[in-house]
């Protein structure tokens, strides 16, 4: 296939190098015969027999690929709960549906998620729909994570990451009929599921389908109480391929996906329907007498969501109704070609992507059901357009050393179409109104050019590989920062964007090695993030660029801030059919301007497994654990008050198995949260639901089964 300064960040990094090297060491003092070089003519994947790897397929420095299927634990509600079984992936909630997901201390449109090539933004301006949340995990094969900016391919910049839910080339199966039927019930909150797949393959060129469906109620936590949490969802697609010539390909494929009556403990409203629909058409075209021009592969797709949210349809109001409905459309299309130099390969392109994001609120103070009176054209019709050209090329430096750099060109284009609209009521004001009272600023329509690209060196020292990169990533503001408009109302703050925000730099740096020996291997990677003009929400307080001074409101401005962190994973086969595995992340942030803690990093965290692996069973246990987070932004009287609280740590332990009932027939099961632990990730929301709980607290223990028949 074609395309496959300040001083304390600086400390935070002394301690990132100083544990990773004691880690490191560790593992290699493990004995004699587990230090045999891997072989010196592979730099990618080797395959050890006597090694069980039991959660990446594929590792290539901060990039980790994972099959659905070998994901461990209950049936993930969500892509968003799968993901943040991965190591260096958290993920906060307000319910049981929706997980938001957190790469190196940021999150949400500073992760790009594109599902089967196509991109996804949510559209919930309160992100009860994150992309993620429409991704249907069963219904693909593999996803990858991409931590920091590795690739100008990927699209407008996302200095977080990449996260792309993939699906198996059908020409890697069989020919003819094959596929899988999966079920699986889960006791706390009773979440049951199935799902299925069928492909039919004729000479490369296939047809395929695929359905999921899964319920749950709402769940207890370790202390007994019910948690705000259930949801509905369903949805199925399908997709055709023709290959022709030297393994080209030209496929068409459509997917729809609804998620109905969500409940949210950390939220003032509940999700009553959420329904997102992509299609996406797309070539992949290899010459086959082919000179320097190799190939090139073009895309056209398209991801609409439509959202509707209330305080009335799942819960009992209070004295005002409120409903919110909302789109967000995005188009895009993508021209690249691969060039070959002798040894040097280079993509050249292009790529486009609109996202339209509208949302309109509604509210009655007589508690009519529904409401009626327009209260906020709370998204003012936002369009964000981008262009982008790019270059990329891979190139060998030595016969071990190999090169890859790159630059993109960003061309942004942002509109408000209905900045001028009046909602109704008494003392109704325009979205154009509240950004002049909140920052003096009219113009609505913004235009930019950003400049991003990356040199990456890889290197094979003959018993691991390392590697070192530089980036910048400049990341334009999104809907929600640049254009919410919520006016305060009723001595409550507004929520307000800022159309004059400057883009993010983000300039990234990294570095790390990994090894694969005969029974073991290890990887680790330190990295920094220097970032002018981050895009930071905070309380209106009269600073620098803010004329309200309220105390309460909801703002947007830039400030500077710097990230830092490290990543540790090593697995050990320590005797046959037995490995025990580990892996922690760190993650430092600060908003340099403020000298307080960046809000919503999570603390200090990882997990330890166990696990004995022969041809018919397999069973094994796991502790995930977290530790407190003390840097935490908490106040909203010198702060943003986005981080609830400084979350305690904890630690959690979960029993899992599975057995080959047959050669098609797999039985899997386990027990999560043996212990009953009471928890909640530093990332959830506040629970306003109970006051007796202060955050949305994690599912307690919880027993599940689940059956895989192929065929």
């Amino acid at each position: 296939m074609l395309f496959q300064r300040s001083l304390a960040a600086r400390r935070a990094l002394l301690r990132a190098g100083t544990a990773t090297a004691a880690l490191m060491a560790a593992f290699w003092m493990l004995p004699a015969n587990a230090a045999e070089e891997a072989a010196e003519e592979s730099t990618s994947a080797i395959e050890i027999p006597e090694l069980v790897i039991s959660a990446p397929a594929k590792e290539d420095g901060p990039s980790e690929t994972v099959k659905v299927g070998d994901v461990t634990g209950p049936s993930a509600r969500d892509a968003g709960e799968l993901l943040s079984r991965m190591p260096g992936v958290t993920a906060g909630r307000m319910g049981g549906h929706g997980s938001d997901i957190s790469i190196r201390g940021m999150s949400e449109d500073r992760i790009a998620v594109i599902s089967d090539g196509a991109y996804v933004f949510g559209a919930c301006p309160n992100r009860m729909d994150p992309p993620t949340s429409s991704m249907m995990p069963m219904s693909g094969d593999s996803i990858t994570v991409r931590r920091g900016y590795q690739s100008v391919l990927d699209g407008p910049p996302a200095p977080a990451g990449t996260v792309s839910l993939e699906r198996a080339d059908p020409a890697d199966f069989a020919e003819g009929l094959s596929g899988n039927v999966e079920s699986g019930i889960e006791s706390n909150g009773v979440q049951r599921y199935v799902s299925a797949q069928a492909r039919a393959v004729e000479r490369g060129s296939y047809i395929r389908g695929f359905m999921t469906g899964r319920r749950a109620d709402n769940y207890e936590d370790g202390s007994g109480r019910e948690v705000r949490s259930a949801f509905k969802q369903y949805g199925g697609g399908g997709e055709v391929g023709l290959r022709y010539g030297a393994d080209s390909l030209l496929s068409l494929s459509m997917e729809r996906n609804v998620v109905e009556d969500a409940f949210f403990a950390g939220a003032g409203m509940d999700a009553p329907w959420t329904a997102t629909d992509t299609y996406r058409l797309a070539v992949e075209h290899n010459f086959e007498e082919a000179g320097a021009f190799k190939g090139f592969e073009a895309s056209v797709y398209g991801s609409f969501v439509d959202h509707v949210m209330d305080n009335y349809s799942l819960r009992t109001p209070g004295a005002m109704t409120m409903r919110t409905d909302a789109t967000s459309d995005t188009r895009g299309t993508r021209l690249a070609g691969v060039f070959e130099f002798g040894d040097v390969d280079v993509t050249v392109g292009g790529d486009y992507r609109r996202n339209d994001r509208d949302a309109t609120s509604y509210s009655s103070m007589m508690a009519a059901i529904p409401p009626t009176t327009i209260s906020n054209y709370t998204w003012p019709g936002m369009e964000i357009e981008d262009a982008g050209l790019f270059v990329e090329a891979n190139a060998p430096l030595t016969a071990k050393t190999d090169l890859t750099a790159g630059i993109r060109t960003d061309f942004v284009s942002v509109k408000a179409t209905k900045a001028d609209l009046l909602p109704g009521g008494m003392g109704a004001v325009s979205a154009r109104t509240l950004y002049n009272t909140f920052y003096g600023v009219t113009q609505t329509d913004q235009d930019e050019t950003n400049v991003s690209g990356l040199v990456r060196v890889t290197h094979d020292f003959g018993g691991f590989s390392g590697w070192a990169g530089a980036s910048r990533a400049v990341r334009t503001a999104d809907a929600t920062e640049r254009g919410i408009a919520r006016a305060p109302a009723m001595g409550n703050g507004g929520w307000v964007g800022n159309p004059g925000l400057d883009p993010e730099k983000h300039h990234q740096l990294d570095t790390g090695i990994e090894t694969v020996r005969s029974v073991w291997k290890a990887s680790t990677s330190v990295w920094y993030d220097n970032v002018q003009d981050f895009i930071s929400r905070d309380i209106a307080r009269g600073q620098s660029g803010v004329l309200v001074n309220d105390g309460v409101s909801s703002i947007f401005r830039n400030v500077d801030a710097e990230l830092a962190g490290f990543d540790v994973a090593g697995q050990w086969a320590f005797a046959p059919s037995w490995h025990v595995g580990a892996d922690l992340a760190y993650t430092y942030g600060e908003n340099t301007t403020d000298n307080r803690p960046l809000y919503q990093i999570s603390p200090f965290s990882g997990s330890v497994e166990l696990v004995y692996d022969v041809t018919e069973w397999s069973a094994g246990t796991r502790m995930r654990w977290a530790g407190k987070q003390t840097r935490a932004d908490t106040s909203t009287a010198t702060g943003s008050g986005l981080d609830v609280r400084e979350t305690p740590g904890y630690a959690v332990v979960d029993l899992f198995g599975t057995w080959q009932l047959a050669s098609a027939v797999e039985l899997r099961g386990g027990v999560a949260n043996l212990l009953d632990t009471t928890y909640a990730s530093h990332l959830s929301r506040g629970n306003g639901f109970d006051p007796a709980v202060v955050q949305v607290n994690e599912p307690g223990r919880s027993a599940y089964v689940q059956v895989n028949l192929a065929f």
